[in-house]
């Protein structure tokens, strides 16, 4: 089973680069599923109907989301229908959406979820505890897809050593800074520590870099405006082996695109 999943895909300019590439980029990759994490759809602050219909309708399979999903009141009913949005497992319960998500296409099976981080984030419940009740109620027999939205990179860490030998891959994402640590631990999972941003990276986290930098010198607030230039995939492409759930290998994807 091959897996390719986009980091955070930022706003117009990210929607942008699944639109061009990413047919062409699952005939070249053979990939069986696609995943991203789409928390930063809409204008890089939540997701929307409108924007979302279009990436599933391009070849995504599911998204994964973070601490930014519900940032638009009138998306809660769209975030409750739609399954394939899948909210991170460690929010309360009472928090619109699905909590996981099983992937299928012919014989290959994934279950999918969602965690967010303690540490440099808003309150949620422990990742540790939500995902220990998760595991012991689930069908072992399917690999399962987490990923880790997280500030702290030890924290992110800690969760891999917390879960390989159980999940076949995690991923890292939050930061919108992709990181070098792409690895398979001992018990066979596929980890990295971010897979980084889908999107214009002439800019500071997806962010009109002036803005940010006038913000920050003058510590005057202003309204963050997404840009737009500088293209870039930002993703990871793993190989599991479907008959130990594990992984065989992965892969970080960075290049500059146009559209």
């Amino acid at each position: 089973m091959r897996i390719l999943f986009f980091g955070d895909v930022f706003g117009k300019a990210g929607r942008s680069i699944l639109f061009a590439h990413l047919r062409s980029m699952i005939n070249e990759y053979k990939t069986d599923f696609v995943i991203a994490n789409a928390e930063n759809l809409a204008d890089g602050k939540g997701l929307t109907e409108r924007t979302l219909k279009p990436v599933f309708a391009a070849g995504v399979d599911a998204v994964t989301s973070g601490n930014h999903l519900w940032d638009r009141e009138e998306s809660l009913d769209y975030i409750s229908r739609e399954p394939r949005i899948i909210k991170p497992m460690n929010y309360p319960a009472a928090a619109p959406g699905n909590s996981r998500y099983i992937l299928q296409k012919e014989d290959s099976k994934l279950e999918i979820i969602c965690l967010t981080g303690q540490i440099f984030m808003p309150p949620c419940n422990s990742p540790f505890e939500a995902f220990d009740g998760f595991w012991a109620a689930r069908d072992t027999s399917l690999p399962l897809f987490v990923d880790v939205h997280a500030e702290s990179t030890s924290e992110k860490r800690a969760l891999g050593w917390y879960m390989d030998g159980k999940a076949a891959v995690m991923v890292g994402t939050h930061t919108h800074i992709q990181t070098a640590d792409e690895e398979i631990l001992p018990g066979g999972m596929a980890y990295i520590s971010d897979a980084g941003m889908t999107g214009a990276h002439d800019s500071v986290i997806g962010v009109r870099k002036d803005i940010i930098l006038e913000k920050l010198s003058t510590s005057v607030p202003h309204r963050f405006e997404s840009a737009h230039s500088g293209l870039m995939v930002n993703a990871v492409l793993v190989d599991l082996d479907e008959d130990r759930n594990t992984a065989l290998q992965i892969q970080r994807l960075r290049y500059s695109v146009e559209v």
